[in-house]
């Protein structure tokens, strides 16, 4: 019993019932003016103060302007806003790109002429059901007519207190119904979610990226440092005592490595944390700082032979970063697989690409490994970024390292 009392007191206690009149009756009010306008046109057609051509020239802007108010910008954002405050729709968010565009205006004036009529027959229910009950909540202690008096109207308090429960019922009921219609119309659209949806995916495609990025700049810039302050200290360890000259050059190159690497580090761990805001942060090295590139390979004992061939300055910006990398990691991985044997560099800057080469003796502990390391990987990585072709591996006696990266369609990369 308390069970059936609670479902039918229920829409009397619940403030989204009254949130709901609220919007049904917001429908009525937006439907007076429409009822006045059809009213004063059937009035002056009555009267025949007006030709009935007069009254068409009247009509057709009169039902321009009723009708283009439904598809003014900001509509759909409005009936939104009001569907999730007073209906307790659940409505997604529309693609801002979309959100004011023909379609969805129209369905925002779908929507609007759905309220309209919604609000329209509340609105009527409502003036005849309030009235209604309080004749019928008096109608036993006074004369009303057409209703009956004394004992014979004794059911109809009963009557006048059960309208309005069911008036509340069937606005709760109405706002259920326009609640779950309200994201279907208002709401993204299938092509709408699906740009959404893509939106979506190229933004964890874009974030992907850059932590690959990210994360390709570390193992070439810190595993660069790391490797040669390694070949550095175990150098200087073994003529500690015999060569100072040399320890204290050693000292110097492992401080200016660990400085690099740092400012690296730096610029990396900014991105991270600010973003692109971060991007600006330090600018990374690119061909331009070649010549320190190498030194820090030859004060590591390596001994370089480089061939360079055309102007390093004409190469785009985002060519030229990626370049130093993949030399970079040349270098690296020679000195970490092969040991401090002679590298030979060579860079040629032809007609619309430029060509990267790198070939080192294979060392005695040397093995081949056909998938490559995640150096080779970001190798690839930053050559596929560019469209560029890589091939890299150990032929019988030396390791190679050969890329053709293009240059044109680079220089809005590098912007």
């Amino acid at each position: 019993m308390s069970r059936t009392l609670r479902l039918l007191l229920a829409p009397v206690t619940s403030g989204l019932t009254y949130r709901r009149f609220v919007h049904l009756l917001l429908g009525a009010v937006l439907l007076l003016p429409y009822l006045g306008l059809v009213s004063l046109f059937v009035a002056a057609a009555n009267a025949g103060d007006l030709r009935p051509l007069d009254l068409l020239l009247l009509l057709v802007p009169a039902t321009a302007m009723a009708v283009g108010v439904a598809l003014v910008p900001g509509v759909r954002a409005l009936e939104i806003t009001a569907a999730r405050a007073l209906l307790g729709a659940v409505v997604p968010d529309p693609d801002p790109g979309t959100l004011d565009a023909w379609p969805g205006r129209r369905r925002a004036a779908g929507w609007l002429l759905v309220n309209l009529a919604a609000g329209g027959l509340t609105a009527l229910v409502t003036l005849a059901v309030l009235p209604a009950s309080i004749g019928f909540l008096l109608a036993p202690w006074r004369e009303l007519v057409p209703f009956p008096t004394g004992l014979a109207a004794a059911w109809m308090p009963v009557l006048g207190l059960a309208l309005p429960l069911v008036l509340l019922h069937a606005v709760s009921a109405g706002g259920a119904v326009l609640a779950r219609l309200a994201p279907r119309v208002l709401g993204p659209s299938p092509a709408e979610r699906m740009a959404v949806e893509l939106a979506r995916v190229r933004e964890t495609e874009r974030a992907l990226a850059e932590r690959n990025r990210l994360a390709r700049e570390l193992h070439d810039s810190v595993g660069h440092a790391l490797t040669v302050t390694t070949l550095q200290a175990g150098a200087a360890a073994r003529v500690l005592d015999s060569d100072p000259a040399f320890v204290a050059r050693a000292l110097d190159a492992i401080a200016e490595a660990g400085r690099g690497a740092l400012e690296d580090l730096d610029h990396v761990l900014g991105l991270l944390r600010d973003g692109a805001a971060g991007a600006d942060r330090a600018p990374q090295p690119d061909l331009a700082d070649f010549d320190a590139l190498l030194a820090g390979a030859r004060s590591a004992g390596v001994s370089v032979d480089v061939e360079v061939r055309g102007s390093i300055d004409a190469v785009p910006r985002a060519v030229s970063r990626e370049a130093y990398r993949i030399v970079q990691e040349g270098l690296t991985n020679a000195l970490r697989h092969a040991g401090p044997v002679p590298v030979t560099v060579r860079v040629v800057v032809g007609p619309g690409v430029l060509e990267l080469e790198l070939t080192n003796p294979l060392g005695a502990g040397t093995r081949a490994r056909p998938g490559g390391g995640r150096g080779l990987a970001g190798m690839r990585e930053r050559v596929h970024v560019l469209r560029g072709d890589l091939v890299a591996g150990a032929g019988e006696r030396e390791w190679r390292v050969a890329a053709r990266l293009p240059l044109r369609g680079s220089e809005m990369m590098s912007q």
